[in-house]
């Protein structure tokens, strides 16, 4: 994926804002008339990414609207706990859930469920995103993925790659690149990705695939070496580190995302304000410099084509995790 203030800051859009206000009086109370917060449920548990920048994007929605907002962790399933308690709460602008690109997965991996990320939720807008990598310890002989490739095909099934857990986007990646070099790896999950940087960094992971933003420090600091990135084109704050596609594997090329999502059936004027205002945060300078600073680059995707975004790639994983030796252990 620490922050929820309310002081408030003056912004360029202020007075946007009162013009808007003095055409629509009491428009944040009439939005949001009880007394009660706006919850942002993060699937996840705290400390990690998607509960950052659910904290970061909550502490400036609740001082643009005035708002107690608050975040609420609910972890377990895969994400599939807390994102069904967001997909089956009522749709009245009073709770929203931090989505992200495992989450985006839960349709693909769980066609039973009683509940459907693409019919449930509809997208508010993106906050930003950050490539998947995949590192080795510092001591490790693997200089280049083409070397991790050499290295599974002479051993099938014996070499090792953590990640955060069974059904994250990092997992699909690790068997998603299994089966286009045509190898065999174990899968090492993870209860999050800190302790698997962990044994990577102690040597006591051989591979790691996991998010780019908690390997950044590792790497500069010379204690793992990232070998790849998943994004369609290389990472500025490693600007030697090649993509999939250069390293011969185009078909992966894809992101770590997070945004804010409610419940299908939000009024259409609340879902305006939330996609303007959260869309407004997101090109706040000092909100792009804590994101960026975190390892992810701020993306100012709202509304309609940020729904659409979701439903597109709900889509392409219901094609591709079926393919993929992917089984869910609850």
């Amino acid at each position: 994926m620490t922050h929820i203030t309310a002081n408030w800051q003056r912004h360029p859009l202020l007075g946007t804002l009162l013009v808007s206000l003095a055409v629509a009086p009491s428009l944040v109370h009439a939005a949001w008339p009880d007394d009660q917060p706006i919850r942002i449920i993060v699937p996840q548990a705290a400390g990690g990414t998607n509960d950052t920048v659910a904290r970061l994007v909550g502490s400036e929605l609740a001082k643009s609207l005035k708002q107690s907002v608050v975040v609420e962790n609910r972890p377990g399933a895969s994400g599939a706990i807390g994102m069904q308690h967001a997909a089956q709460s009522k749709p009245d602008g009073y709770t929203l859930a931090l989505a992200s690109d495992s989450a985006a997965l839960l349709d693909a991996l769980r066609p039973t469920a009683n509940w459907k990320f693409k019919r449930d939720l509809v997208g508010l807008a993106m906050v930003g995103d950050q490539p998947i990598s995949l590192a080795v310890p510092a001591a490790s002989a693997f200089k280049t993925l083409g070397d991790v490739a050499t290295a599974a095909r002479a051993k099938p099934g014996k070499l090792a790659y953590g990640t955060s857990g069974v059904g994250s986007s990092q997992h699909v990646v690790g068997e998603w690149w299994a089966k286009v070099a045509e190898v065999k790896l174990i899968h090492v999950p993870y209860k999050g990705g800190g302790q698997a940087s962990t044994d990577l960094v102690g040597n006591q992971l051989p591979v790691a695939v996991l998010g780019l933003a908690p390997m950044l420090a590792q790497h500069k600091n010379g204690k793992v070496r990232v070998l790849a990135v998943t994004s369609p084109r290389r990472n500025p704050t490693l600007p030697d580190v090649p993509t999939f596609t250069e390293a011969g594997y185009p078909q992966i090329s894809l992101t770590q995302w997070a945004g804010l999502v409610a419940p299908t059936g939000l009024p259409e004027p609340i879902a305006r304000r939330l996609a303007e205002e959260i869309s407004r945060i997101v090109q706040m300078p000092e909100v792009q410099k804590k994101l960026i600073d975190g390892g992810i680059t701020p993306q100012a995707m709202s509304g309609a084509a940020f729904d659409k975004f979701l439903k597109d790639t709900v889509t392409h994983w219901e094609q591709l995790v079926p393919t993929l030796n992917i089984k869910l252990v609850d």
